[in-house]
């Protein structure tokens, strides 16, 4: 059996203290309005035991200035986080921030390495997020702390995120966005879902070299919108099964606009197979992938490619960014669906010069205005609902009007 022992401490900057060593397996409950700080490098080893700050609301805090550390066991924590922002729940060493409220969120941070299925090591550090309410679509963003006796090798200009959902068993490769070797901290933003996160290496020997990534700008077939084009060449590959595109929405109208989902985070929009037989050649090979069903409202799109290797294990690239550039003409593009029944979503594009007095108005037959969908919009593509509560069946104009110039779709 475990036992238990209530910390009660109160400490000082700058103020020596000797602690007991914990007997192994012990949980320490550290009471509400305390204080634990180890400073000026000096290590507080759990003996695999665990460290408890508390329930949601309690204000227990850890503080590890100076190359201070608890290590060899887990620290955990709940807390409170509604819409939060750069929040450190109990001083764990993780921020979060979120447009969402996750309700009451346990954070246990613990110092055993995790290992990926093809053998690659993380730090000496993870952290299990687990959110009570809203842990989806949350474009989320993680700034990981770390201390450098946790490296386990890895080197700093090298580190990147990797998430499980399994609680370690498997991991997925995420990337970052910064790195800040001096403050020891590792940051990523459009996270979908909070669970297991470390930090690891992207160093790996690539089992695809590949030669040249690029995305450009196309016409779609037949709808009057363009399309992103993607090629990509491939060196020579070795067990490669096939390449997933990702794809994540940079910026979007958000003036009237309904944001894509989850807007900011990574999603597979298609798939090509390896074109060497066997996933294995010296030789070039060329790939291309259209995506033609764009997010109407983004303005700029990133892709990177995410290549899967017939035993399971996967390589991410660097991203490549393409921006769309403003519409060139008054546009309104049919609704859907169509016909609808409570509601439609309706998405129009107004040109830069065009801007002055947009109205956009649905009319009965009779010429008769039913409904203003929004006035006073900015240039640029945009994407809103259309409420049809209450309206009598039958077919119905929407009128776009811009700048003295004007276009119109049925909706039935």
């Amino acid at each position: 059996m475990r036992t238990r022992c209530l910390l009660i401490l109160s400490l000082l900057l700058g103020l020596s203290l000797a602690l007991t060593v914990p007997a192994a397996g012990q949980e320490i409950l550290v009471q509400n309005g305390t204080t634990v700080e180890v400073n000026n490098g000096g290590v507080w080893d759990l003996q695999g035991g665990t460290m408890d700050f508390g329930p949601a609301g309690a204000t227990a805090a850890l503080s590890e200035p100076s190359g201070g550390r608890v290590y060899n066991g887990l620290l955990t924590a709940v807390r409170a986080l509604s819409n939060p922002t750069a929040a450190d729940p109990a001083g764990l060493g993780i921020e979060i921030t979120a447009s969402n409220d996750l309700g009451d969120v346990t954070v246990t941070r613990g110092h055993a390495i995790q290992t990926a299925s093809n053998g690659n090591e993380s730090i000496e550090r993870y952290y299990e997020i687990s959110p009570s309410q809203n842990n989806s679509g949350l474009s989320a963003e993680l700034r990981f702390s770390y201390n450098d006796a946790e490296l386990n090798g890895r080197p700093e200009s090298d580190l990147e995120f990797f998430k499980s959902t399994d609680g370690g068993s498997s991991w997925s490769e995420e990337g970052f966005d910064s790195r800040d070797a001096t403050a020891n901290t590792v940051t990523l933003s459009g996270i979908a879902s909070l669970s297991r996160w470390t930090l690891g290496s992207e160093a790996s020997p690539l089992p695809v070299e590949l030669a040249r990534f690029e995305a450009a700008k196309k016409q779609a077939r037949g709808a009057g919108e363009e399309a992103i084009q993607l090629t990509w060449t491939t060196a020579a590959e070795q067990n490669n099964a096939g390449f997933e595109v990702q794809r994540r929405i940079v910026d979007a109208r958000a003036p009237g606009a309904r944001r894509g989902a989850e807007v900011g985070s990574w999603q597979q929009v298609g798939y090509r197979e390896s074109a060497a037989e066997g996933g294995t050649t010296t030789e070039a090979q060329t790939y291309r992938f259209t995506d033609e069903a764009l997010p109407y409202a983004a303005d700029t799109l990133a892709y990177r490619l995410r290549q899967v290797d017939t035993d399971g294990s996967a390589t991410l690239t660097d991203p490549v960014t393409v921006g769309r550039g403003g519409p060139d003409r008054l546009r309104l593009l049919g609704t859907a669906p169509n016909p609808a029944r409570q509601r439609a979503t309706v998405r129009y594009g107004v040109p830069g010069g065009l801007d002055d007095d947009v109205v956009l108005r649905l009319y009965d037959m009779l010429g008769r205005r039913v409904r203003t969908v929004t006035a006073g919009a900015e240039a640029g593509r945009h994407e809103q609902t259309l409420e049809l509560g209450g309206l009598s069946p039958g077919v119905y104009v929407l009128r776009l009007r811009a700048g003295g110039a004007t276009t119109t779709k049925k909706l039935t």
